[in-house]
């Protein structure tokens, strides 16, 4: 089994985007702007503004030209109340007409609800089938989730396989290096961190900061560079400031040394046990 090849480790979030017509033109800006400067990845979800994430992301690309939409892989969510098998197609293109797209490269459940993972999966497997998706995953899904959600694949009989995780991920949230990061490894899933910035906190974290000093860089670059150690991770911080999309699109060409990660290990300790997994 596989994980699903990104074209960059280093994406876009677009959490918290589209609540407001007063940031309407500077987060189309952003979007458009990391396009232009070389992001390959997006992340949105239907719950984002209630759909106006996606339609912000639809301008941007009709903004960039349609030759645009080839080199991106755009990642959007079901939410959990929509996520029959009905609804989740019905939900699926109504992303897509937002978008202005012909497809989404990976379409997630956003997390757990009432609606067996059978019926979701069976959605997920027609949209597929369809091409209005290339391929589909979970998110906010601890290991016994995953679990549960791999053995419902496995009832409905899946010829595809479940390609992503995405989950809060940060130096200051490691709660899944204890159990779900390894059955992700074992799975073939990549693991998408959201928020690995810690909502913003880590750039203001004192330790951080006397770090990345040292090291000739930023904090958010160390902070994403750490992230992306992991050789299945993909980060996707959401900013809307023009210098910092370019500092963060750099922290994917930086490796950190083994004396940084060990003073990070001392600064942020990894989990000793298990821990509920962390959700914003």
């Amino acid at each position: 089994m596989t994980t699903l090849s990104f074209q960059s480790r280093l994406g876009l979030g677009t959490w918290q985007m589209g609540e407001s017509m007063r940031s309407e033109v500077e987060e189309l800006t952003a979007i458009a702007s990391a396009i232009a400067m070389g992001y390959r990845l997006i992340d949105t979800a239907e719950m984002y503004g209630s759909g106006q994430a996606e339609t912000l992301i639809g301008k941007a690309l009709k903004h960039a030209g349609k030759s645009a939409r080839d080199h991106l892989q755009i990642v959007s969510k079901v939410l959990p109340s929509n996520a029959s098998t009905k609804g989740t197609i019905a939900a699926c293109e109504r992303s897509i007409k937002r978008m202005g797209c012909d497809y989404l490269d990976c379409y997630l459940l956003h997390w757990q609800g009432s609606h067996s993972y059978e019926s979701t999966l069976e959605g997920m497997i027609t949209l597929q089938e369809r091409g209005l998706i290339r391929s589909y995953g979970i998110s906010n899904f601890d290991a016994s989730d995953v679990n549960a959600w791999l053995a419902a694949e496995r009832n409905v009989g899946s010829p595809y396989a479940t390609k992503c995780n995405q989950v809060y991920y940060a130096l200051n949230a490691r709660g899944i290096e204890y159990d779900l990061l390894p059955l992700m490894k074992e799975k073939g899933m990549a693991l998408m961190a959201y928020s690995p910035l810690g909502a913003g906190s880590l750039i203001r974290n004192s330790q951080l900061i006397a770090l990345a000093k040292q090291a000739g860089l930023t904090p958010a670059q160390v902070a994403l560079a750490w992230v992306l150690r992991q050789p299945i991770a993909v980060a996707i911080p959401k900013t809307i400031h023009a210098d910092r999309l370019e500092e963060n699109l750099e922290a994917s060409e930086i490796l950190l040394d083994a004396r940084i990660l060990e003073e990070l290990d001392r600064a942020f300790p990894p989990p000793l046990k298990k821990t509920p997994l962390h959700i914003i």
